[in-house]
């Protein structure tokens, strides 16, 4: 019984020694943190074709976090936001509430997060919202590498699930400074698109054009996809039910 014992301490203390995979808060702007690839803005701004909308005068960190001016906005206010841009987002007017935010209103406006390695995003957490903030996640899952120009830009946002992305969730009334937890199915992805509310998703119970959000930070755990190590609490029921078992076989060897 001792051997035993000494072989279940020995064994619980090597999967002890293991790291734990802990949970990472990614501040994503305006300098990309360690272990985030990149983030860059996009909206379907030409004409139904996604396109990047360019860091810092189109793509903006603002203190609630990033925010998307569309490339088919307006510069200024007057006649040029009143019907010159026909076709374009006309109230979009650059760097003013509630337009500046990542918005449905006209264009669907997502940033693309990309991680060094695949990550599995279990919260976002928005630092500004107006008049709504419903939201809308998906996830690059296909086995081709990712390439920009092949699987985002230049597409229509249909044209996304066909394309390697799979809708991960939509996300009703997002609170602000209050992490939302996301990706149920823990999905591991390098790249992630984050949004307002696009119907690619498919929610009856949402609607789109009102939602106003600026995205602050993500929080997930990246690594190996394929190996797991035990959380501390597993380890303790492992140990339980090893000791347990090892009693048991014992009271039946000395029973007569």
């Amino acid at each position: 019984m001792k051997k035993q014992l000494a072989f279940v301490s020995a064994a619980l203390a090597l999967a002890a020694s293991q790291p734990v995979s802990a949970a990472t808060t990614w501040t994503l702007g305006p300098t990309d943190p360690p272990g985030v690839l990149t983030t860059v803005g996009v909206a379907n701004t030409n004409g139904s074709l996604i396109e990047v909308q360019p860091d810092t005068t189109n793509t903006v960190w603002y203190t609630g976090g990033w925010g998307i001016n569309n490339l088919d906005g307006c510069g200024t206010g007057g006649p040029a936001c009143s019907g010159a841009l026909a076709g374009g987002d006309n109230g979009d007017l650059k760097n003013t509430a509630p337009e500046h935010a990542i918005d449905n209103n006209d264009r669907y406006e997502m940033l693309l997060i990309g991680f060094n390695t695949p990550t599995k995003l279990t919260q976002m957490d928005i630092g500004y919202s107006n008049t709504d903030s419903d939201m809308t996640v998906l996830a690059y899952t296909s086995n081709t590498p990712f390439a920009l120009n092949t699987n985002l830009v230049g597409k229509t946002y249909s044209q996304l699930t066909s394309s390697g992305w799979s809708v991960i969730g939509n996300y009703a009334n997002v609170p602000v400074d209050t992490p939302q937890d996301i990706n149920a199915g823990g999905t591991f992805s390098s790249y992630w698109l984050i949004g307002a509310y696009n119907p690619l998703g498919g929610s009856a119970t949402m609607t789109d054009g009102n939602d106003y959000v600026k995205l602050f930070s993500v929080t997930g755990t990246g690594g190996n996809t394929t190996k797991s190590v035990p959380e501390p609490t597993s380890l303790a029921l492992v140990a339980a039910g090893l000791i347990g078992a090892l009693r048991v076989r014992r009271r039946s060897r000395t029973r007569v």
